[in-house]
């Protein structure tokens, strides 16, 4: 007995195209992929869409258990790895993007300080802020660095020179030459 795949499948291709966009780039775009395939007819069995997306009849077939027990949400579900619960909790978090955003935490070592003695949250490396900040895709808001034996007023002064010859062209005497 043959499945008929374009009846069993409840949405439309046009429908699974647009869903296969958006979710482009993520581990489920493969299973959208190939639920389109089986409804378009380019792949008459699983062991065939299986050659089609790259992947082994036996995982095909996982995805196609899926979606006839939980239907697309199913198989859009991505799974999740149980891991360490992070110590940074959402409260934590706005609080220290608000007053990262102020100004007032340049570093990942002020940050570590701010989060431990205003959330008791203590990171014993700045490798654990670090990585929290990555994940919530926050950046630290600093200044280009400077020499330890850099003059500011000769700094100042030179960039000065510029400034004042923006408006009619670099001449010679802003140049010092």
């Amino acid at each position: 007995m043959r499945t008929d795949y374009f009846m069993v499948i409840t949405e439309d291709e046009a429908t699974l195209r647009q869903v296969e966009r958006e979710v482009r780039g993520r581990p489920t775009a493969v299973r959208v992929q190939a639920l389109r395939l089986l409804k378009s007819g380019a792949a008459r069995s699983l062991p065939e869409c299986a050659t089609l997306v790259g992947h082994s009849p036996r995982q095909v077939a996982r995805w196609w258990a899926t979606y006839r027990r939980a239907g697309l949400a199913g198989v859009l579900r991505e799974p999740i790895y149980p891991g360490r619960t992070p110590r940074l909790t959402p409260a934590a978090l706005a609080d220290l993007e608000t007053v990262m955003a102020a100004g007032q935490i340049a570093t990942l070592k002020e940050a570590q300080t701010y989060l431990a003695e205003r959330h008791g949250i203590s990171y014993p490396s700045l490798n654990g802020v670090w990585s929290q900040l990555r994940k919530h895709h926050i950046k630290p808001k600093t200044g280009r660095r400077r020499h330890a034996l850099a003059d500011a007023a000769a700094q100042e002064a030179f960039r000065a020179g510029f400034r004042d010859d923006a408006a009619g062209g670099r001449s010679a005497a802003g140049l010092g030459l």
